[in-house]
């Protein structure tokens, strides 16, 4: 059986992690951590939380242009004729509804 909820988790953790506001956070995080545990507070506590901010940053703009991509596509597929216009907005799917659909679209 699917878990849809599972899937509806994981895509709300990554579209939070690409909001700009998680980078608010590990900043307060990082303000905190140094207030509380200053002895802690070191060069590697430093590289982890820039390591982390980037990969912040990264996801953020993975998220854009993955969101730009597939908003470009749905456009090119519901102005072609003959194509089949439920694919468009695939991007919702689980993965395996996904394979399911692109399979059901290879059968003669």
């Amino acid at each position: 059986m699917r878990n849809h909820s599972l899937h509806r988790a994981m895509t709300a953790v990554v579209a939070a992690l690409g909001h700009p506001a998680s980078l608010i956070v590990l900043l307060i995080f990082a303000v905190v951590w140094r207030w509380v545990e200053p002895e802690s507070f070191d060069l590697h506590a430093v590289a982890t939380l820039v390591a982390v901010a980037m990969t912040l940053v990264i996801q953020r703009g993975q998220n854009r242009d993955t969101a730009a991509l597939q908003a470009k596509l749905d456009e090119l597929i519901l102005a072609t004729d003959g194509a089949r216009n439920e694919v468009a907005g695939l991007d919702q799917e689980t993965a395996d509804d996904i394979e399911e659909i692109r399979n059901a679209g290879t059968t003669p």
